[in-house]
């Protein structure tokens, strides 16, 4: 798993590299190391994880810093579109994971990760039929899980 993660960094870290340049940005220290430790992450994250996570290893990475960097990261497609899950906004890398979409318990914040087959048939119909080509999309789709709808009822 380390070499795995280390090929991972040196490979993305040059892609991130190139596109920083091509964009005409300079690939700092702290980019740097924000990519590296998104990359590092499983699953899901906020900015406070990932703020907290720099500066355990010594990165004085502000919250700015770190939120001026998720646009450029998205389009270099280091991290995925946002998650909302009630009031906090979670990210995930785009590296090393199939393309999955999200069920999110509005109470608990609770995440689900599914893949499922007739919704990416389907929006490649509605897109075709409105004469898109599609780029990239994401489902978020929000309700209670079996564990609050459990909790609400005692209530």
């Amino acid at each position: 798993m380390i070499l795995r993660r280390s090929a991972l960094w040196n490979r993305h870290s040059s892609n991130f590299e190139a596109f920083l340049h091509q964009h005409s940005l300079r690939a700092t220290d702290v980019r740097k190391a924000i990519v590296k430790a998104i990359l590092a992450h499983e699953g899901h994250f906020d900015i406070e994880t990932l703020v907290r996570d720099l500066r355990a290893k010594g990165i004085d990475a502000s919250r700015a810093s770190v939120y001026r960097s998720l646009p450029l990261l998205r389009e270099a497609g280091i991290i995925h579109s946002t998650v909302q899950a009630g009031e906090r906004r979670t990210y995930e890398s785009a590296v090393g994971h199939d393309h999955h979409d999200h069920l999110i318990c509005t109470r608990c914040e609770k995440m689900v990760e599914f893949h499922f087959e007739a919704f990416e048939v389907l929006q490649r119909e509605v897109a075709a039929k409105y004469g898109f080509t599609l780029t990239d999309h994401s489902h978020e789709l929000y309700g209670l899980c079996s564990v609050c709808r459990r909790k609400g009822r005692r209530s």
